[in-house]
């Protein structure tokens, strides 16, 4: 049925309203919709909540404005106020649709109670601003507390009256309030690197395992087959054809085989023909095609020696227990052919010594191999570790049921064996009973858990194309009920680690709505243990989303939390691969640059020299090879003629090429003679005929020096970092040096030794970067040992490209700059380093790159003093490893003053360069240099730069602080805006509904969580189910309660000035939630279809609508009337274009009733407003009531004022948690419960004061012997004259106890152990005159304390009092207390 709902009240606030305040806006651009930036005060505006003001009769409001302008980034000059309203609405009382604004009230932060800085902390006032929090919805609690849900949390805010913050903020519960796990030892899943990250590089490869860990993998799954030698190396199958480069081998084209492996014929490669020296030979490839190509070529294949040494390395590194989880691949296969797995695995395992079983688990599709495991190799090898029954099946039909077929149905050692059972039986109880006797927990393919069915709407027997994209495929299909496999494999004390997640769309269900994240959610939901994932970061981001203590949005100061830096920009430092990955590859080689990559360096850096025909290439030196001189500057050659090789700087086999021997020259590079084949005298076309090689084979291996890596031309360096950006999304950087651009351009000589080189590098460089436009300054940063040519980038090359690019100033680590000796320019790179050196720097670039030692210097020991270095490290040469680091000099600091960043080179892991003050750990090296403040570091193992900085700086701050995800990261688990944009209060103000805007990552789709929270307990208390939106798009405006039981919420959708859109008012009942957790709702009101007869907004219509993108407020005015008001966020919405929207306020009626408490609306509003009220001669009893009529005399003890007169009267404040009331008591014996932050003033007769149910009241004896009982906080107590007895009760706050004149009686524990729960201030105690009341305690339990001229008392200990202006010595006499025993 349609809600029919008129318009009965309309009035509206000018978007152009302003209040007093500092200037607004000035982040905004300036105009904004023709308004000019900044604001001269503040905007009214934005108003998200309503409440009826407190004094206003009901007919004024108090609207809460949200944040201000939209964004935590551009609302820190926007203060967070409630503002007071009074519309005067036209159709009711002769109104006019005008908005008075009457006042504000400001939300301040003076006690510090934000757990973080906030925008204006160190004013007097500390106001808060929409920088702060994103305040959006509010409730006056009957004791006149203000709450407020705000959005950036998100949090719940507790503020009193007058705006002040009372709380730290309550953060939203999740995880043991929201949700648990419902695995098997009730912990978070594990997550597995399905053979790595096997989605991100080539699978089974040492750099997809690396890449798993750091995304957060607790174990990285090796496949385990057998090479010809019986080596154990990691492949998903013994066929080695898709997952490597062996095809287009030639030198193993005779190895094509054809094999049958678990009774299926198959052609290929496969490992048990290749030994490990010529599996070490092959190259892993990406087999999906779909995948990134990017790294193809590149890795090796790694043996499981080498992936247990990785997950040692990375363990120490990442200070996190990373575990193997390998498989036996086909066992039965690899016993027939006399390679059998299992024996060679435990002996491995035992060898390394990695048999942890928190470290190890063992997983087989057979089940024999996994029998003899549990009951002999393992016990005969003395360690256990768990074992997991993997399960297959053939594929899913259309209904959902698993297909058990061909080699998929069974074991293949079932088959053999000629057992017939499936995996299906082995599913049953009774097989999971019998994988029990033998295992720990079971591998389950996904559907198994839970499946995939058909979509079939039109009867038609075929599949239907769910998604519309032309074709029908598994991203058609839904998901189906879950099976009983999880709950029966608990029962029978296995966990279960589901296979295979992955995040293309491709392989997941419509129902998942194109994110992978909700797959993993709902497995997770499920209770599974674990997950192999081919992208573990996802899985960890959503286990790490759904474990989280609470519910974070992208604002949360969790999640932009950023660790300190050192740093120019405070940012963490950026990893430069120093001419690649080249500690472990042959540098300058697109190899080398894509392992750098697939480690994680931000930057790789090409050495850039040029050939004869004017292109660019990467080469650490011009020399291509490296030739010994003799004395007199001639090429030396051994005993056969042979030119003699320098051994550490040649980089290719030119030496090799008899057909280039005729270019082996010596050159004068820099003013010295060098020798060897320079890259000038050789075309593009010769160069490509040589092979890369490793530069340092001393003390690196060659292992890839018959790869056939080419020299790289700098297109090519682009064209790879291209490729990775479109394939995987990744940005990375190029570091560019143009290596001795004077040589080239003004001193060098081709290989005739006459003809001038003349090429300008630099201007190269910036032609071949424009014309690739690869020019963003984050991505190209160019570095020079030479200054000219830097300043000639600054002043004239670039701005002629149209680019600015940063430049840095390299440092060698003596001598001076090249073109300083040819121009006679005497100063040398240590005068560079000095501040005025670094003033002068900074005139044309941006940074410096010293070489390290001029951050920390090293230097060699000479112990003994016999005037030569000792070798600490005992390997018989002297090193770097033999040299002490020194402090640090000023260089970083003075850099910093200088405006420039530092960029040091080169930190290595070899033992041979790292100093002996790291004592072989090459991270402490990196952790030095970062906790020093540099800006980069250019590093040969950017895998060990890049998981320092991820595990021991980035883990534990949010995910704001990298531009990649690695575990440890804080996430937030909930979508920006998405806080308590609702948010209502029970009728007697004990409990608020807080309502979620968005839905909490694994929670139901389209639900918003509506939660419980105690105002008297101040906590969280659970859920009360869940909202359901009409769409996922939609949103919540409003929360709004009726009674007790029954709510309004506002929900739309985020349409703007459409006549179409979705603006609704619904009504909730929490006491109807279904087994869904889905809380019932029904339609009252469409707030795009509202009659107009009287057209009171003057549009010249007899209908009325709320077209705006956002509607935010509703408040019940009585059983058939609703205010409703729009958020009009200004400057920007435009709901009734052209102009921006008005904050327009309406009076709906309703088409049926409301059961409305009376509590609630108009009629209670009233009694907000403050009542005089007198009493008798005679004995009166006032109490408080919330249901005011209009008798005179009645009151509801919310800012009233009660005068008793004489007689004995009674007055219960309490009773309707009232407050802020003042209260006069006349002659006679009164008794008074005081509420909250009550004043009240005895009379000259005995009067009894109560305050145990609220706090921060005022109370006054005057005259008589008075009785105060204490059992609330922050109360003031004055006896007056008579002796006065004060009882404070157990579990009492912090209260300021005065006796006054006569001698009082200060009892601090008035019953046997009742102790109170905070100290006593006793202001006036009078030692000899007054008595302490301790009931029930000894005098030995007692202690004293001097605190400066206070002392305090303790009973066992516990500090209960601290009296004012009164030594030990006085308080301790025992005559000064009663109640001993």
């Amino acid at each position: 049925m349609t809600p029919n709902t008129k318009l009965i009240g309309f009035a509206q606030l000018d978007a152009d309203t302003f209040a007093s305040g500092p200037d607004s806006g000035s982040a905004l651009l300036n105009p904004t919709n023709g308004r000019a930036t900044p604001f001269k005060g503040q905007p009214v505006q934005g108003f998200s909540g309503v409440q009826f003001s407190r004094g206003g009769n009901g007919e004024s409001f108090v609207f809460l404005s949200d944040n201000g302008f939209g964004a935590l980034g551009n609302s820190a000059d926007y203060l967070l106020r409630l503002y007071q309203a009074k519309p005067s609405f036209k159709g009711l009382d002769s109104g006019n649709g005008s908005v008075a604004i009457e006042g504000f009230i400001q939300l301040s932060d003076p006690d510090r109670k934000s757990p973080f800085a906030i925008t204006r902390g160190t004013s007097t006032e500390r106001w808060l601003t929409g920088a702060d929090y994103d305040v959006e919805s509010v409730v006056f609690t009957p004791k006149g507390d203000i709450w407020i849900g705000d959005e950036f949390g998100p949090y719940l805010l507790h503020f009193d009256a007058s705006g002040k913050l009372l709380d730290q903020p309550y953060a939203t519960p999740n995880n043991g309030v929201a949700r648990s796990f419902k695995t098997l030892d009730g912990k978070a899943p594990l997550i597995i690197g399905h053979r790595g990250a096997s989605g991100e590089l080539p699978e089974h490869t040492l750099e997809a395992y690396r890449l798993a860990v750091l995304r957060g993998a607790d174990f990285i799954e090796p496949d385990l087959v057998a090479t010809k030698d019986g080596q154990l190396i990691a492949r998903h199958e013994p066929n080695l054809l898709n997952t490597t480069d062996v095809a287009s081998r030639p030198e193993y084209a005779s190895r094509r085989t054809t094999k049958v492996v678990d009774g299926v014929a198959e052609e290929g490669f496969f490992a048990s023909d290749f030994t490990l020296a010529e599996i070490k030979t092959l190259r892993a490839v990406m087999p999906q095609g779909f995948r990134t190509q990017a790294f193809n070529n590149t890795f090796e294949v790694p043996t499981l020696v080498e992936i247990i040494n990785l997950a040692k390395e990375l363990e120490a590194v990442t200070g996190k227990p990373v575990g193997i989880y390998p498989e036996t691949k086909h066992p039965t296969y690899h016993d027939s052919i006399g390679l059998s797995l299992e024996e060679k695995l435990i002996a491995t395992l035992k060898e390394q010594d990695f048999t942890k079983p928190d470290h190890v688990f063992i997983q087989s599709f057979e089940v024999g191999n996994l029998k003899e495991l549990n009951s002999t190799l393992l016990p005969a090898a003395g360690f256990r570790v768990p074992l997991v029954q993997l399960l297959d099946a053939y594929d899913v039909a259309d209904d959902g049921s698993l297909i058990y077929a061909d080699v998929n149905a069974r074991p293949y050692d079932f088959t053999v064996k000629g057992d017939t059972r499936t995996y299906a039986d082995l599913q049953t109880p009774q097989g999971l009973a019998e994988i029990a006797s033998y295992a720990d927990g079971i591998g389950p393919w996904k559907p198994m858990i839970m499946s995939t069915k058909i979509v079939d709407n039109n009867a038609d027997g075929k599949a239907d194309d769910v998604n519309g994209d032309g074709s029908v495929n598994g991203q058609d299909r839904v998901v189906a009920e879950p099976s009983k496999l999880l709950e029966n494999a608990h029962a029978k004390g296995l966990f279960v680690h589901a296979y295979t997640f992955r995040n293309e769309s491709r392989y997941l269900a419509s129902s998942y709505a194109n994110n992978a994240q909700n797959e993993y959610a709902a497995f997770m939901n499920l209770g599974v243990d674990g997950l192999f994932s081919d992208f573990p970061g996802t899985a960890d981001l959503v286990r790490d989303q759904l474990n989280a203590e609470v519910v974070r949005s992208p604002q949360h100061p969790d999640v932009r939390a950023v660790p300190t830096f050192k740093t120019l920009s405070g940012q963490a430092p950026v990893v430069i691969g120093h001419r690649g990955d080249s500690g472990s590859r042959p540098e300058h080689t697109l190899a080398s640059y894509r392992s750098a990559i697939a480690k994680g360096a931000d930057f790789i850096e090409p050495d850039l020299v040029v050939t004869k025909d004017r292109v660019l290439i990467a080469r650490h030196e011009p020399m291509l090879a490296v030739v010994q001189l003799d004395a007199n500057g001639q090429i030396l050659k051994d005993s056969n003629g042979k030119p003699v090789l320098n051994t550490t700087d040649t980089s290719t086999d030119v030496y090799s090429r008899p057909e280039f021997a005729s270019k082996l020259t010596v050159k004068r590079l820099d003013g010295v003679l060098r020798g060897g084949w320079f890259a000038e005298d050789f075309t593009l076309a010769e160069i490509k005929q040589l092979n890369a090689i490793e530069r340092i084979p001393g003390i690196r291996g060659t292992e890839y020096d018959q790869d056939g890596l080419k020299v790289p031309t700098l297109q090519e360096v682009i064209d790879l970092v291209k490729q990775v950006e479109s394939s995987t999304g990744r940005k990375v950087g190029i570091y560019p040096e143009t290596k001795h651009p004077s040589f080239f351009l003004k001193d060098g000589k081709l290989l005739d030794g006459i003809t001038p080189i003349n090429i300008d590098t630099s201007q190269l460089l910036v032609e071949t970067l424009k014309a690739n436009g690869f020019t963003q300054p984050s991505r190209v940063i160019i570095q020079s040992f030479e200054v000219d040519n830097l300043k000639k980038l600054s002043a004239s090359i670039m701005p002629a490209a149209g680019i600015d690019l940063p430049l840095v100033q390299l440092f060698g680590g003596s001598g001076r700059p090249y073109d300083f000796v040819l121009s006679g320019d005497s100063r040398t790179y240590t005068d560079l380093s000095t501040p005025t050196g670094l003033a002068e720097i900074k005139t044309y670039a941006d940074g410096i790159g010293p070489n390290k030692q001029r951050i920390l210097p090293q230097t060699y020991v000479d112990a003994n003093a016999d005037g030569n270095r000792d070798d600490l490290n005992s390997d018989g040469a002297i090193s770097d490893a033999d040299t002490v680091v020194g402090s640090p000099t000023p260089l970083i600091g003075d850099a910093h003053a200088a405006g420039l960043f530092v960029h040091l080179y080169t930190l290595r892991d070899d033992s041979f360069f790292l100093p002996s003050s790291y004592a072989g750990q090459a991270t402490a090296e990196y952790r030095h240099f970062i906790d020093l403040g540099v800006d980069g570091f250019f590093t040969d193992f950017p895998g060990t730069g890049n998981a320092v900085v991820a595990s021991q700086y980035l883990a534990g701050y949010g995910a704001n602080s990298s531009t990649q995800w690695y575990g440890g990261l804080v996430p937030s688990n909930i979508g920006g805006s998405g806080g308590f944009e609702g948010m209502a209060a029970s009728p007697d103000g004990k409990t608020l509904y807080p309502l979620l805007e968005k839905t909490v990552v694994g929670d139901p789709a389209n639900s918003l969580r509506v939660y419980k929270f105690d105002t008297e307990q101040k906590k969280f208390t659970g859920l009360v189910g869940y909202y359901r939106m009409d769409k996922p798009s939609h949103a919540i405006g409003d929360l709004t309660p009726i009674n007790d039981k029954e709510f309004i919420v506002i929900e739309r959708d985020s349409t703007e000035g459409s006549p179409q859109g979705f603006k609704k008012l619904f009504k909730i009942d929490i006491s109807r939630v279904g087994a869904d957790g889905f809380i019932a709702k029904d339609e009252i009101a469409n707030l795009m279809d509202i009659k107009d007869p009287d057209d009171l907004n003057r549009d010249g219509k007899t209908s009325y609508s709320m077209p705006f993108v956002t509607i935010e407020n509703a408040l019940v005015i009585d059983s058939t009337h609703v205010l409703v008001a729009n958020d009009n966020n200004y400057p920007f919405s435009k709901g009734r274009p052209p102009e921006i929207d008005n904050n327009e306020m309406v009076i709906l009626e309703l088409d049926t009733a409301l059961n409305l408490d009376p509590r609630l609306g108009v009629r209670a509003a009233k009694g907000l407003a403050p009542n005089i009220v007198t009493g008798t001669i005679g004995d009166d009893f006032f109490q408080a009531r919330t249901d005011l009529s209009s008798v005179v005399n009645e009151f509801d003890a919310r800012g009233d004022v009660l005068f008793t007169g004489a007689g004995d009267d009674e007055v219960d404040v309490a009773i309707s948690s009232g407050f802020e009331n003042r209260l006069f008591l006349g002659s006679g014996a009164n008794t008074v419960y005081a509420g909250a932050r009550d004043v009240i003033t005895g009379g000259p007769d005995v009067d009894q004061l109560w305050a145990t149910d609220g706090d921060g009241n005022r109370l006054s004896g005057l005259g008589g012997a008075d009785q105060f009982v204490i059992g609330s906080g922050s109360n003031r107590v004055l006896g007056g004259d008579g002796n006065d007895t004060i009882y404070v009760l157990a579990n009492a706050g912090t209260n300021y106890l005065n006796g006054g004149n006569g001698a009082d009686q200060f009892w601090l524990i008035s019953g046997p152990g009742d102790l109170p729960a905070s100290r006593q201030i006793v202001m006036d105690f009078k030692p000899g005159e007054d008595l302490i009341g301790l009931r029930g305690a000894m005098y030995s339990s007692l202690g004293f304390r001097q605190s400066g001229s206070d002392s305090e008392l303790s009973v066992g200990g516990v500090v209960i009092g601290q009296f004012s202006n009164t030594s030990v010595a006085a308080l301790s006499n025992r005559a000064n207390f009663t109640g001993l025993v």
